[in-house]
């Protein structure tokens, strides 16, 4: 039986690894950070989706269908997202709700991470389920909608990145060293058409500083490989991306939306016992 533990450093390992890969498709999808020891990716087991209305503070375990399901994968059926209707017209939601992230693929594959924002509940949702007494009626790319009594309202993500007007740059502090690295986006998409040949190329596990999460740490990353291009050497530990700190899945969840519509990224990483900062350019 797998423990909550090692079900936790599962979720770690796979959002970890997703932080690294949308780096360079404009940075990351979820993806994790917790305790204990390293557990292989690729043997990782999804289990069966728990119901959403039955949980408070979003089950970590949520995280795993999405994954498991190999959203990045290049051959995925993605839903048609207008399907000849106009959502455009469609009224914000009236419910106190966030959308925190969307799953777009064939019907069984789509998932919403849906707030409400009063409870401070968080919960995966797929077509058909219920929020607030609201039926989730389509999942689109950034936006679902909802069927609220007898009319659809339109639920939009956030972006928060745009709405704070973030630097593009994180700025070293004096005595932090800098790089800056280009990186070709076909390339990215050339590695992205295989996941699975991607985790054979590095080693991501959770670091710990004084018994408290402090970051990935990047091991037997391969000569040439797409994480080498990145720039990373084996015994980094990535600590952060764009000023904001990594401690969780709920912080590269965060960060993953904040960053999505970006096209520069910086990394801060500690080498050596020296932090720096590595910025990427995508072109």
């Amino acid at each position: 039986m797998v423990t909550m533990p090692q079900r936790f450093l599962t979720l770690f390992n796979l959002l970890a690894l997703a932080v690294i890969i949308f780096i360079a498709v404009n940075l990351f999808y979820l993806i994790t950070t917790a305790h204990l020891r390293g557990v292989d990716i690729q043997k990782s087991a999804l289990s069966q989706v728990p119901d959403v209305k039955e949980h408070g503070k979003f089950p970590l375990g949520y995280y795993r269908a999405i994954i498991d399901r190999d959203i990045f994968g290049s051959g995925e059926e993605v839903l048609q997202e207008t399907g000849g209707e106009d959502f455009d017209d469609l009224e914000p939601t009236s419910l106190n709700v966030a959308l925190l992230g969307t799953v777009v693929g064939g019907k069984q594959y789509a998932f919403a991470v849906i707030e409400e924002v009063k409870k401070r509940k968080q919960g995966l949702y797929k077509v058909g389920d219920s929020v607030q007494g609201a039926t989730l009626k389509r999942i689109l790319r950034g936006k679902v909608v909802l069927r609220v009594n007898d009319k659809d309202e339109i639920l939009t993500m956030e972006e928060e990145a745009a709405s704070r007007a973030e630097p593009e740059y994180v700025r070293s502090p004096a005595g932090k060293k800098e790089a800056t690295i280009q990186v070709s986006r076909s390339e990215v998409d050339e590695s992205l058409k295989n996941v699975h040949q991607l985790l054979t190329q590095v080693r991501i596990r959770p670091h710990f500083r004084d018994g408290k999460p402090d970051g990935l740490a990047v091991s037997n990353i391969r000569p040439g490989s797409f994480f080498a291009k990145l720039g990373l050497r084996n015994g980094d530990i990535v600590q952060g991306i764009n000023g904001r700190n990594i401690k969780s899945p709920d912080d590269v969840m965060e960060v993953y939306q904040r960053l999505k519509s970006g096209s520069r990224v910086a990394l801060q990483v500690m080498r050596n016992g020296e932090e720096r900062i590595i910025n990427y350019q995508f072109r």
